[in-house]
């Protein structure tokens, strides 16, 4: 299984993830590199991780972005597959 790295953008702060899984979409191991969240928005994280889709980010190769609106605050995570 591949290696993906999870790079995340919140508040200000950069936090990284790895995980290795079939496919980066399906899983949100990354939520818990996210700090400081508290209970409740740690719920709301982990219900809208898995919403919409990520997009393959524009001539790059095995990067794609997705951004999520957690408590009126952005939050963008890229997953770059850093292994094959």
């Amino acid at each position: 299984m591949p290696l993906y790295t999870y790079v995340i953008a919140f508040k200000g702060a950069t936090h990284i993830a790895q995980s290795s899984h079939s496919n980066f979409r399906g899983f949100i191991s990354w939520v818990d590199a996210v700090p400081n969240l508290g209970p409740a928005l740690k719920k709301q994280l982990a219900e809208k991780a898995y919403w919409g889709d990520f997009t393959a980010v524009d001539n790059k190769k095995h990067v794609w972005r997705k951004s999520i609106d957690l408590d009126g605050a952005e939050m963008v995570v890229h997953a770059v597959q850093t292994q094959p």
